[in-house]
């Protein structure tokens, strides 16, 4: 079993990886709001090169993340989520995109 996360910064596509994920075997997924580190430090007026780049930002009104969740039973099913999320949001590697990760997982308790 594994653990798909994903930070998520272009919240307008949530729908559509939801959908993708549900059609692909992902049929649980948590979503939770969460703001980055830089975009905390500017709230706080932390007054750095880093602080003023994320107020700019800021005030553009993309204040939240949304970080999703899901416990995935099959690696195929796994790499598969991968692929659905990478073609919807197209290079995770630009800058304001998301970080995606995997854990493996040893147990799980409760409904999945």
């Amino acid at each position: 079993m594994h653990l798909l996360v994903l930070v998520l910064e272009q919240n307008d596509m949530l729908p559509d990886i939801l959908e993708k994920l549900y059609d692909v075997g992902v049929k649980g997924t948590t979503v939770l709001n969460s703001v980055g580190m830089g975009r905390l430090l500017a709230q706080y007026g932390k007054d750095s090169p880093v602080g003023k780049l994320v107020k700019e930002k800021l005030r553009k009104g993309n204040y939240t993340n949304k970080t999703l969740f899901a416990v995935i039973r099959s690696e195929e099913v796994l790499y598969e989520a991968i692929d659905v999320i990478n073609e919807t949001i197209g290079d995770i590697e630009k800058p304001d995109t998301g970080i995606m990760f995997t854990i493996k997982l040893d147990k799980v308790f409760g409904l999945m």
